[in-house]
């Protein structure tokens, strides 16, 4: 047998070994949490659901609003905004002027939550609503352009204070030897009420919280024990639950169920 044949055939095995492994560990794609003026932004797309899952952060006495795939206030783009409620919006016009409510919501709102005077809001959608108006995800894409602004109170049909444009860049979420916030498993999931709380030493949780299917606030930790590591909620009623679990720089959501 030609060895030159041989190598390149085990070569070529090798390359496809390793293209598999890498679409195994790469199901999901995501931005960094990205700063836009007095806001920040994280978009995490996850292949195996095909939900987005998008973070606003922004100041909580403000309406907070991103519109999708656009540089400009264009017609028909995609809006998602905050002022007192979550909102899937759309611009009905180009120029400065307030985008118009879906009569569809496709948003689900997974938490809603203020710390000192920072609202964090966190939300999924299904890559592909059915609705013209909705911005299409693919899991491959690498960017996206959004325009973004803060209003000057939590009232929407007030003016913007500030605006913008970013472009956000997606990069897959792979496997390392650096433990990140995200890697935490809770288990046993489901649970009789006691959930523990999988991660790396290096990783300190500062904040805890526990919501409803109706996104409401049912418990929250703040002096967490990171040597016990362990949350007990067996007082709960049994059903689904999310679990926030965040420190000062960045936070994970896992749906649980009380059983």
């Amino acid at each position: 047998m030609n060895l030159n044949y041989f190598n390149m055939k085990k070569a070529s095995l090798l390359i496809a070994l390793l293209a598999v492994m890498q679409l195994t560990i790469a199901q999901q794609r995501e931005t960094a949490l990205t700063t836009i003026g007095s806001m920040k932004v994280k978009i995490n797309l996850d292949q195996a659901t095909s939900l987005a899952t998008i973070t606003l952060m922004g100041p909580s006495t403000k309406w907070i609003s991103i519109g999708l795939n656009t540089s400009t206030m264009a017609t028909n783009k995609d809006v998602i905004t905050y002022g007192t409620s979550l909102l899937d919006q759309y611009f009905t016009s180009n120029g400065h002027v307030a985008p118009t409510t879906d009569t569809t919501n496709n948003l689900t709102l997974v938490s809603n939550t203020v710390s000192g005077t920072t609202r964090t809001v966190v939300m999924t959608r299904p890559f592909s609503t059915g609705d013209a108006k909705d911005y299409t995800f693919t899991y491959a894409m690498t960017s996206l352009g959004i325009v973004w602004a803060v209003g000057p109170s939590t009232t929407i049909t007030a003016e913007h204070s500030t605006y913008g444009t970013k472009t956000l860049t997606f990069a897959d979420v792979l496997a390392n030897d650096t433990f990140q916030i995200k890697d935490i498993a809770v288990t046993p999931n489901p649970s009789n009420g006691i959930f523990n709380i999988s991660k790396n030493n290096t990783i300190e949780i500062k904040t805890i919280r526990v919501f409803d299917a109706n996104a409401k606030l049912v418990r929250e930790i703040n002096d967490f024990n990171n040597n016990n590591n362990s949350v007990d909620l067996s007082d709960l009623n049994r059903g689904l639950y999310f679990m926030e679990i965040s420190n000062d720089s960045d936070s994970t959501v896992k749906k649980i169920i009380r059983n």
